[in-house]
């Protein structure tokens, strides 16, 4: 669809707007014709707002109900859950993105910067579970948040240490396949940490120290807010 002609019929004050040409065609959803116009930036930040208010509805309605339906039946702990299954639901945009950017650096003819879209995705999205998601819970929380020290040791030094293989990985401004195999098989060890901390917890509680404890599951009725920190570590 490159040369496609897009007819923009605005009437301001009886002067039509002329007919602008998208030349990305498909590339950019021909966002390129709205470009130098008043009214592009409040197209561009309407797009933005409909596709949040989306996420939000899908995330609440959907994604939510059905870790906690998983959670129950599957008697998963709340840290395994946050870890791997939100983890995945909410890193799922980033992926798709970052996926794209490559696939479009890769594709392109032009040194067209898409690389750096994709790095500051999986360093932002850092930032924001650091800061913004713990922020705002403590903000809307009504009672006191009660931190678990064990997860969010555990979620702190594996995404320490993913960072720094990250870092490491860019520092000669090339990712070759051994890098990434690396930074998979990191996640593979999260999880498996993630999955057999309890089991291990216990065996030490049971077998050690004689005595036993239950580890907490994904409750089915409303219980005091806790807030878990996990890290999106699948978009690293």
């Amino acid at each position: 669809l490159k040369g496609t002609t897009v007819a923009i019929v605005c009437v301001r004050g009886g002067a039509v707007f002329p007919r602008m040409k998208c030349d990305a065609g498909l590339e950019n959803l021909c966002l390129d014709a709205i470009d130098g116009e008043w009214w592009g930036v409040a197209v561009e930040v309407l797009l933005l707002v409909i596709c949040f208010v989306g996420v939000a509805i899908v995330a609440d309605a959907h994604l939510v109900s059905s870790l906690e339906t998983l959670c129950a039946r599957w008697s998963l702990g709340e840290d395994v859950a946050g870890a791997s299954l939100m983890a995945f639901g909410s890193a799922a945009p980033e992926i798709i993105i970052n996926a794209l950017s490559t696939i479009k650096t890769v594709l392109s003819t032009e040194d067209t910067g898409s690389t750096d879209m994709g790095i500051g995705a999986i360093i932002g999205s850092g930032m924001i579970a650091f800061s913004i998601i713990p922020g705002v819970c403590g903000l809307c929380a009504e009672n006191t948040l009660q931190l678990k020290r064990r997860p969010l040791a555990r979620d702190i030094f594996f995404y320490g240490l993913a960072l720094t293989l990250l870092c490491t990985a860019f520092a000669d401004s090339v990712i070759v396949f051994s890098e990434a195999l690396t930074m998979v098989i990191l996640y593979q060890c999260y999880l498996a940490v993630v999955v057999c901390s309890p089991l291990v917890r216990r065996w030490y509680r049971t077998k050690v120290l004689g005595r036993a404890r239950d580890v907490n599951v994904c409750p089915s009725g409303p219980v005091a807010p806790v807030v878990q920190v996990s890290l999106p570590l699948a978009s690293v």
